[in-house]
């Protein structure tokens, strides 16, 4: 796990003074070592910041071919990468070192792009090619690992944070309009945009090619339905998932909260060894599982370490984060994500997370909605209007008694949001409305959405209900909020994350199978019985969600702190000062639930501090 810069300058000369302005800037990515490359005639430049994790002794980047005319860095960790070593060593090719980097460079030599096709695992990799002249940028199919660029002229900037472009001649900082538009809506930026103006983010799947004739980006992987994919054991694939997953060369851990997704993960890796385990938990009972993380350790044997996070934790690392997260970012879960790394960190250097269990296999009860949405699209939107008038007159008692596979949501306002939802037509305006609803609320701070990265096809209408939410929280929410969350957390303590969910079978196991994930009665229906016989008051467990008490935390120890980010004039720039007062005064009296709108508004008036 390292963190990558670089640029390509057709029109003057690459300045190694400014590469290393752009490496040293995301230095915590990469604590242990750095490597800079600069061609002879000076076009090109790549920068690395290196967090050792295998081949600790020659696997500093960059790494070239045998003649010097391929050179790589790389962020991330290629899975299996030995077999590949194995058959380039046949073909002829000339390894030095034990590194799965060194490997990319001749994978490069052999299939040309077509190397992607052969990689599973995340990253994000720069090769410069001195011999075509031109830079070969790919990003995983998942999106764990994030790539930014910058074209400017016949300049080529990137970088695996924005900041790294920021430092770059010539680019210009301004606040890209569907960025704001996309945090406004959503809490977090979709898609290929950023919040600065001329900062892409290249997207997962994606490659990107640049030479004098200019930037060509290929998507070189979609997720596949086919029912005629092999259908292979689930236990046997997350089973060789999580085996080469703990290869390393530094001590493993594993995030675990006691929850479905990541009991499983550890308890196929208390097969191989005996690790630790790290947790996060909270005062407030809706929202700890501490005791249950303690539960699976007990039972799988793992070393457990737990914490917990309260508003003081907040206070005492909001600008130890925003100070470094150059892009706005409103879910409130970074922070305890981050706590939780700094302390595993002092262990390890790895840890396998259960990230994308609930994308993969049906853990929301938003596919649920999907489900009732086909069932009931035959009727006229005024009807879902009636009907959530009638759900008002119910009294909330009477929506807690519906037997559900996931608890700690407020049933009532759920139903509320699905019903409202319904009458919108496309699939992911849908689904993106209401992930935003429910977390966010009502209130918007935008004007208007940009709705330009939502999807106009209709191959919706080809999947199943449920695949239909799942395919779009894949393309949206999972790389552009959980794993920017992760990927930031843990980077900001030198720590790298592992995610044997998005192991390349594994994926296409989830949206081939022929067997359910969910129906309206039950999530994760083929996850639990996978656990069933091993934890089974695990595999039993309601859904519950990863989040902090912000409701309560905003109208008693954060709300001093919060008052003072909204005060802020630069904010009114961007939302009025009538508004601000409005959402803020509603939440304080109770009116409301503002609380994921005015953590939105903190985020973004720290971002405006540090980084406008």
């Amino acid at each position: 796990m390292c963190g990558i810069t670089g640029y390509v300058d057709y029109e003057c000369k690459v300045d190694p003074n400014i590469l290393g302005k752009m490496t040293k800037a995301i230095v915590y990515r990469g604590p242990d070592s750095s490597g800079e490359y600069v061609n002879d005639d000076k076009s090109a430049g790549l920068g690395i910041r290196r967090l050792s994790i295998i081949d600790l002794s020659t696997g500093d980047q960059p790494i070239k071919n045998e003649d010097g005319s391929v050179v790589v860095v790389f962020n991330g960790e290629i899975y299996g990468y030995k077999n590949l070593r194995d058959d380039l060593l046949r073909k002829g090719h000339k390894l030095k070192t034990k590194s799965d980097t060194e490997v990319l460079v001749h994978l490069y030599e052999e299939y040309g792009e077509g190397m992607v096709a052969k990689l599973n695992g995340m990253f994000a990799f720069a090769i410069w090619d001195e011999k075509k002249r031109r830079m070969f940028i790919a990003r995983d199919r998942s999106g764990i690992k994030p790539l930014y660029y910058s074209v400017i002229g016949k300049k080529l900037f990137f970088g695996s944070e924005p900041k790294t472009i920021l430092e770059c001649p010539g680019y210009k900082k301004g606040v890209d309009s569907t960025g704001l538009s996309s945090f406004f809506y959503l809490g977090y930026i979709l898609g290929s945009s950023s919040i600065y103006s001329n900062i892409f983010r290249l997207k997962p799947g994606n490659i990107l090619i640049f030479d004098k004739s200019g930037i060509k980006i290929k998507k070189y992987f979609d997720i596949k339905t086919k029912k005629d994919y092999p259908q292979s054991s689930l236990d046997m694939l997350l089973n060789k998932a999580v085996e080469k997953q703990l290869i390393a060369d530094v001590p493993v851990g594993v995030f675990l909260s006691g929850g479905l997704d990541s009991s499983i993960i550890a308890s196929y890796i208390s097969k191989y060894e005996k690790l630790k385990s790290f947790s996060i938990g909270f005062s407030e009972k809706g929202f700890d599982e501490s005791k249950h993380a303690y539960y699976v350790a007990k039972k799988l044997g793992t070393e457990h370490h737990s914490d917990e996070f309260s508003p003081k934790d907040v206070l005492s690392i909001f600008d130890e984060i925003s100070s470094k997260l150059d892009e706005p970012f409103a879910d409130a879960s970074l922070f305890p994500t981050y706590k939780v790394s700094k302390l595993a960190r002092k262990y390890v250097k790895v840890v396998l997370s259960g990230d994308g269990g609930d994308e993969l296999f049906g853990g929301y009860p938003i596919y649920q909605a999907h489900i009732l949405a086909r069932y009931l699209n035959f009727l006229p939107n005024f009807t879902y209007d009636v009907l959530r008038n009638i759900i008002d007159s119910i009294p909330d008692i009477f929506f807690d008694l519906i037997p559900t596979s996931f608890k700690e949501y407020p049933k009532k306002r759920l139903a509320k949001i699905i019903l409202s939802g319904m009458k919108k037509g496309n699939p992911q305006d849908r689904h993106l409305y209401w992930m935003r609803t429910f977390f966010l609320g009502n209130e918007f701070l935008g004007n208007t959405y940009d709705r330009k990265h939502n999807s106009k096809s209709d191959n919706w209408k080809k999947l199943s209900p449920s695949i239909t939410g799942q395919s779009i929280d894949f393309n949206t929410y999972l790389p552009d909020d959980f794993f920017f969350k992760v990927d930031r957390a843990a980077m900001y303590n030198s720590l790298e994350v592992r995610v044997p969910f998005l192991d390349n079978d594994v994926l296409n196991y989830a949206f081939s199978t022929r067997k359910p994930h969910v129906n309206l009665l039950q999530t994760k229906i083929q996850l639990r019985k996978l656990l069933q016989d091993r934890l089974p008051d695990v595999a039993r467990r309601p859904k519950k969600g990863f989040g902090i008490p912000l409701e309560k935390w905003l109208r008693s120890d954060l709300k001093d702190f919060a008052y003072s980010k909204l005060k802020s004039r630069r904010l009114n720039d961007y939302v009025s000062k009538n508004k601000v007062l409005k959402i803020w005064g509603e939440h304080q009296k109770s009116e409301t639930n503002h609380s994921g709108t005015i953590w939105q508004l903190v985020i973004f008036s720290a971002w405006l501090d540090n980084w406008s």
